[in-house]
């Protein structure tokens, strides 16, 4: 059963009083155009059941017969969808309003994104400031401490309840902190829960409200992941490299859980930002945070060793026990931390950190996963192959389906080969991969 809907654009998401006439020309272009996939993006964004959702294509079926239009009513501009799946809405007539905000959001971020100057034609950290600063996050005065955290879309319960009871006891401790997740479901979405707990429990007529639950997206990965209705603050990047150096330039600290590839692509950006020449003696708390009697981190610590030895000594920290006492042990640390700026201005990100890896078959067989580099370089090596497996399972499945039963050779030292290919697998036999309907291992190795 189809249905039509009504959203209204938000100026307040859009950060704009009025929208111009060269604005709304600029809107009605940026809904048209192919490869800024907008329809399948709002219908994955107003789908409340987005949870039940993980493989693009799934969406842009269900919402392969919708149309999207700009229209005015009563003087507002609003987006007129028809031929909407009723079953997508919660009373089969409305979408809730966190998703309306959302949908404001992504205009803003995608159509209206700050523009590139000369300088900044590709990524760099003075456009991804820009960028933030353009969606309304992260400047409301003086801010106690950020974290970022990263993990897993798909997790087993245990694993979510714990990183929701973490999320609880940082919260109690540090009422005034917040956090930035990927903004999507699993480890993404407890944080949020656990803290929305504790921010109740802390609050004073003075300080309620005050804390936004930050969510930081990108253009191609936003359908399959679509923000929990937990998040107050969206902002959608263009790549996923601008992505990650967001999360590190907006947190005073990081923390990691247990997760798929893409929790492995975060894992060696941030390695490889720490290992550069250039950030030797910066400072950064990295955790790896884990329940008692779990695995996942001594078994990726001991993957990490092949490749590198021990040349990624004290870049990051394992910590394996309750969420209360990590909450102890991040209050102690904050207590000597200079909270009052973000940015991380003394990091440097090089341009292999950087520049966008465009995936493809010839891409990843020229992949580098061998010791005759910098250890910077083969981490970042090793983030685009897991981002290999992110594109191919969430972002474009339709290219691996392309390729038929041929698949890239990825070339390296055999035993890094070798180890980077028994923890992707574990992934997959964890089932911490997307299912799509015919995922299959998108690489070969000899």
């Amino acid at each position: 059963m189809k249905t039509e809907l009504t959203i209204p654009i938000l100026n307040k998401e859009m950060d704009t009083q009025t929208v111009s006439f060269k604005d709304l020309e600029k809107l009605t272009l940026g809904l048209a155009d192919p490869s800024n996939r907008m329809t399948e993006i709002i219908g994955a964004l107003i789908n409340v059941h987005k949870n039940n959702v993980h493989d693009t294509r799934a969406i842009r079926e269900k919402f392969s017969e919708m149309k999207v239009e700009i229209a005015r009513v009563n003087g507002d501009l609003n987006l007129l969808c028809s031929n909407v799946p009723s079953d997508c809405l919660y009373d089969g007539r409305n979408v809730i309003w966190r998703s309306i905000e959302h949908v404001s959001a992504v205009i803003r971020d995608i159509i209206f994104s700050p523009p590139r100057t000369p300088n900044n034609e590709k990524c760099d950290s003075a456009y991804i400031k820009k960028f933030v600063e353009h969606s309304g996050v992260m400047y409301r005065g003086e801010r106690d401490l950020v974290m970022f955290t990263w993990g897993g879309h798909r997790v087993p319960r245990d694993e979510y309840e714990f990183a929701k009871e973490l999320g609880y006891w940082m919260a109690l401790f540090m009422p005034d902190m917040e956090n930035i997740t990927g903004c999507g479901f699993g480890i993404m979405k407890a944080p949020f829960k656990g803290a929305q707990v504790a921010y109740a429990k802390q609050s004073t007529p003075e300080r309620f409200g005050c804390r936004d639950f930050i969510g930081f997206s990108e253009k191609k990965i936003l359908a399959a992941e679509a923000p929990n209705e937990l998040v107050t603050k969206l902002v959608t990047f263009p790549t996923i490299e601008e992505r990650m150096e967001a999360f590190i330039r907006a947190s005073h600290r990081g923390k990691v859980h247990p997760g798929g590839p893409g929790t492995a692509e975060e894992i060696f950006t941030m390695l490889s930002l720490l290992s550069m020449p250039e950030n030797k003696g910066i400072s950064y708390n990295f955790d790896l945070v884990e329940r008692d009697g779990g695995v996942y981190f001594k078994e990726l610590d001991e993957y990490l060793k092949i490749c590198f030895g021990n040349a990624l000594e004290g870049f990051y920290n394992i910590h394996i026990g309750s969420p209360s006492s990590y909450a102890r042990h991040v209050t102690e640390q904050t207590k000597s931390l200079n909270t009052r700026y973000l940015w991380n201005d003394d990091l440097v990100f090089g341009k292999e950190i950087q520049e966008p890896f465009d995936v493809s078959f010839e891409s990843m067989e020229g992949l580098n996963l061998s010791r005759d580099q910098e250890p910077y370089l083969l981490l970042t090596n090793l983030r685009r192959f897991f981002s290999s497996i992110v594109h191919l399972s969430v972002k474009d499945p339709d290219m691996l389906d392309s390729w038929g039963s041929d698949r890239p050779l990825i070339h390296g030292d055999k035993d890094i080969v070798s180890a980077t290919d028994a923890f992707a697998r574990k992934l997959e036999k964890q089932g911490r991969i997307h299912p799509n309907r015919k995922y299959a291992t998108c690489y070969r190795i000899k």
